[in-house]
């Protein structure tokens, strides 16, 4: 199975930082379809948008819509932060929320089951999953007898020991860590996105990784200054290569589209 991880593409009205995220929205799209046109899947983990405004969503549809991928890539969502729960649901309907509003699903591939977290509160940079989320998502784990689980979620569910990025990560770091612990034999895989830095490991034993902002990619600080890092860094998104023996996940740039053959 291919999947395709790509994350905060912050579609804005304006250009910000100098760096235009229709523009690179655009490129990240069409490298995963000249590239990538055999995935099973595509999923972008929230911060769609950067203002969470109906224009900025609609702009970020219309891209979707000259991008002309065939039905089955046409990208799962889950917001971010910087999204508006009420204006993403007016602007995708056919999206499903759960019983208390939340934009959270399952998706069901074979004997794998894909479960969609909403980490979202409203003006705050933090990821939470209050006790109803929580409690959905036991519940949802539960359901899923013999099945192999994977979690997208927006928010990084762990410190990854870098200042910035662990003070705005999920707060309820520890309530979700017990359920983790719970279901560690089963759920596969952790993939979530908001820190723009790509990032890999295991927690828990369970493996996890996000990949950068297709807009404006940070690389991590590990001093104890509450600073983001910019650099010359490009752009990329996750490719998940998930077999019967193993898990890979490679990271793609997508800025740069000539290749040449190494032959040394």
């Amino acid at each position: 199975m291919k999947i395709i991880h790509l994350s905060d593409t912050h579609i804005n009205t304006e250009i910000l930082h100098n760096i235009d995220s229709q523009k690179r929205f655009k490129l990240a799209l069409n490298h995963i379809k000249i590239n990538h046109s055999d995935a099973d899947i595509f999923i972008i983990t929230g911060d769609l948008t950067h203002c969470g405004d109906d224009t900025s969503y609609q702009i970020f549809i219309n891209i979707l819509t000259e991008a002309k991928f065939p039905e089955h890539l046409y990208p799962k969502l889950i917001i971010g932060n910087h999204d508006d729960r009420e204006n993403f649901k007016k602007n995708f309907p056919n999206i499903i929320s759960d019983k208390n509003g939340f934009i959270q699903y399952v998706e069901h591939f074979d004997d794998k089951a894909f479960i969609f977290l909403d980490t979202n509160l409203s003006r705050t940079d933090e990821g939470h999953l209050c006790k109803k989320r929580l409690q959905w998502l036991k519940e949802n784990l539960d359901k899923q007898v013999n099945k192999k689980i994977y979690l997208f979620m927006h928010h990084n569910p762990l410190a990854l020991n870098d200042d910035k990025s662990d003070r705005i990560g999920l707060v309820q770091r520890d309530d979700l860590k017990k359920i983790l612990l719970q279901f560690q034999n089963t759920i596969q895989h952790i993939c979530f996105g908001h820190q723009h830095i790509t990032s890999s490991g295991k927690y828990l034993g369970i493996s996890f990784s996000s990949p950068r902002s297709t807009w404006v990619p940070l690389i991590p600080n590990f001093s104890d200054q509450y600073k983001l890092l910019t650099a010359n860094t490009d752009p990329n998104y996750d490719i998940i290569l998930i077999k019967e023996e193993s898990l890979i996940v490679h990271t793609q740039d997508f800025l740069k589209t000539d290749v040449n053959l190494f032959t040394g």
